[in-house]
């Protein structure tokens, strides 16, 4: 899957799993979470997505299995654009 950074990043700040964005930090405010997807082998994981987040803010509900759903999704669907 080849996919930019920055878009990650895009698709990361477009679900705002822990409401960073709509509490008014900066849109690369997931670069760190964007990095490690980006580190995975092809597609991500519901299960990898979800514990990324899990372990970036030390809370497992973080990031909902919806919303990693909607993330990887995303990644497919932008990947190669």
């Amino acid at each position: 899957m080849a996919i930019t950074r920055d878009e990650v990043i895009r698709i990361l700040a477009e679900a705002d799993p822990a409401g960073l964005i709509a509490g008014g930090a900066p849109r690369d405010e997931y670069a760190a979470e964007a990095d490690a997807i980006l580190g995975l082998q092809g597609v991500p994981k519901l299960t990898e997505i979800t514990g990324i987040f899990a372990v970036s803010f030390s809370d497992p509900g973080t990031c909902t299995r919806e919303t990693a759903r909607w993330i990887a999704e995303e990644l497919v669907r932008r990947a190669d654009r």
